[in-house]
Formats: structure tokens, C-alpha cells, sequence
């Protein structure tokens, strides 16, 4: 009773702060489910002047909101949120969750964001209280950091931002990729692009390097990934094996087609990067949905659907 209680009395001094405070908002990730069980909403009218730049609080907006989380009958959070309407048109959002159990008792209050995991039967939360950190459902600490991000990546790997370093641990906060790099972007399938000193490369979710940081670039472009090293452009697919070496001008994507350029040539690709052509053509373009290539005699000619070798 006594955090519900603290939690309110926070609440309400949020609502109520002047025009300049800092807004947040819940952002739960794919945890929750957006089907709210029972919400309700009201708004209070201000002629309260705010003394930045004359502009005035004129109205104020709450609402409450009970979300379950997804795949679980055991907690539920509600989030209780405010908004302010300014006379300049602008407008801020104040909120904060509180996670409960199914039987009412609290486990956690003043959540900026909060984000629901289980692994082995037991759950945890990620949540952002003027940083980041992992709970149990009893609402106690696991981690010993103080994080500037956390996400979940899989139900026991979470990626983390630390002294502007990111990496991977589990939730025993067992690291297990290094928090080195200076960023990490999750392409999917626990694949990451990471960048460290300047140069790009790709490992996965467990600290398999499947391409060193030595690349000058990287981006995925269908079901391949597009490198430039050495100031030429090579593909790879997503297990960072080699498709093409990176020996060409130019790689980009066209409509469902990748072209590759060399010595002022273009060739296509299909998206799983499998050569259609050799590089041939002057031009590509798209004709009545028809993919044509420009030839060296002015001409144009429809690409093949699939490779044919040049005799």
C-alpha cells in the first residue's frame, strides 16, 4: 500500500509540473498486450501561465490504462498517463507504469518503460527507472550496472548500453558479448552489425564473429548484406559467408533485384544475391514491369529470370 501510494503522490507532482519538464512515456516494447482490459480518461482545463516565452499550459489530458503482458496470466501493468496541451500548439507527455501481480500486490512503481521476459518458467522485467536495470517478479535487482539501455533480444540475451559502449549479457548479467562497441544494430535473427573503431562487421547474439570490423560499410539489402571494403563492394550472405567479392563500383537494390556495377557495366543480382547476369548493360531499367538492360550496339534486351552463360 505504501508504494501505491508513493507512486500516486509522484504521479500527481508530474501532472502537475510547469511547461519544461522533462517528458517521458511507457514504451514496453513487444511485451504487452495492446488490448487493454479497462481503461478510463479525463481531461482538467488550466489558464496557468508558464514563464517560458509566455507560453501557457491551457488544458490537461489523463488517462489510466490496464495492459496484460503477452503470454502471461500472472502480472499485469497499468499505466497512468498525462498530457499537456500548450497555447504555442505544442504539447507533453507525462508517464509512468506500475507492475502488479494478478493478485493486486505490487511489484514495481514509477516505470518510465517496462519490458516482460521469461525464461525457464520464471519472469523478469527490464525496466527504466533514471536508467536501466533487470527485476525479478518479487521486485528484486539483478543487475548491478546501471545501464543507459536495455532490450530484450531473446527470452536469456539482452542487449546493453553502458558508458556508451554496447554489448550483450544474459540474465544473470553474465556478459557475453563484449560491451565494447560503439554501436550494435540488430538486423534480425539475433544478427548484428556492430561498429568499433570506425569500422563495421557482423556476430551474432552469442559472440560468434561471422565478419571481422574492417569493413568501411554495411547494409542489408534483401536476404544479403552489402559491405564495402577497401572502397569496393563485395556481398555476403546473413552467416557471413561470401556471395561476391567486394570488387565492384557500385551495389544497390532495384525494385526486387540487386545490381552490381563494374568498370562502368551493370549486372543483376536476384535478392538472395545469385548472379541473373554478367556485367553487361549500359543502363538498367524497368519497362511494363519487364527488367531490361541497355547493350553496347544501343539496344535494349529483356533480363533473363535466371543466369545463362555467355559462349
Amino acid at each position: 500500500m505504501k508504494k501505491i501510494l508513493l507512486g500516486l503522490i509522484a504521479f500527481i507532482f508530474l501532472c502537475g509540473s510547469s511547461y519544461g519538464a522533462c517528458s517521458c512515456s511507457h514504451g514496453g516494447g513487444g511485451s504487452c498486450s495492446h488490448g487493454a482490459s479497462h481503461g478510463s480518461s479525463y481531461s482538467r482545463s488550466s489558464g496557468g501561465n508558464s514563464s517560458h516565452d509566455n507560453v501557457r499550459l491551457i488544458n490537461t489530458q489523463y488517462q489510466k490504462t490496464e495492459h496484460k503482458f503477452t503470454n502471461c496470466d500472472k502480472h499485469y501493468i497499468l499505466t497512468e498517463t498525462a498530457t499537456n496541451f500548450y497555447s504555442d500548439g505544442s504539447r507533453r507527455i507525462y508517464s509512468n507504469s506500475t507492475i502488479f501481480n494478478s493478485d493486486g500486490s505490487v511489484i514495481e512503481i514509477d516505470c518510465k518503460s517496462v519490458e516482460h521476459l521469461i525464461f525457464n518458467d520464471k519472469h523478469y522485467f527490464i525496466i527504466n527507472k533514471n536508467g536501466y536495470k533487470l527485476i525479478n517478479d518479487s521486485g528484486e535487482t539483478l543487475t548491478k550496472r546501471n545501464y543507459s539501455f536495455m532490450t530484450k533480444i531473446t527470452p536469456n540475451r539482452i542487449l546493453v548500453k553502458f558508458d556508451k559502449r554496447y554489448g550483450i549479457i544474459d540474465l544473470s548479467e553474465d556478459t557475453i558479448v563484449p560491451v565494447k562497441y560503439q554501436k550494435m544494430t540488430h538486423i534480425g535473427n539475433g544478427i548484428f552489425v556492430t561498429k568499433l573503431n570506425g569500422y563495421y562487421g557482423i556476430l551474432d547474439k552469442d559472440d560468434n564473429i561471422l565478419l571481422n570490423n574492417n569493413c568501411e560499410r554495411i547494409k542489408p539489402i534483401h536476404d544479403v548484406i552489402v559491405i564495402k571494403k577497401y572502397g569496393k563492394y563485395g556481398i555476403y550472405n546473413r552467416e557471413g559467408q561470401v556471395v561476391l567479392e567486394p570488387v565492384y563500383d557500385k551495389v544497390k537494390k532495384f525494385n526486387e533485384y540487386i545490381l552490381v556495377k563494374k568498370d562502368k557495366k551493370y549486372g543483376v543480382l536476384d535478392f538472395y544475391g545469385n548472379k541473373i547476369t554478367d556485367t553487361k548493360y549500359k543502363k538498367i531499367r524497368l519497362e511494363r514491369n519487364t527488367l531490361q538492360g541497355l547493350l553496347n550496339d544501343g539496344k535494349w534486351e529483356n533480363v533473363p529470370d535466371k543466369y545463362e552463360r555467355t559462349i
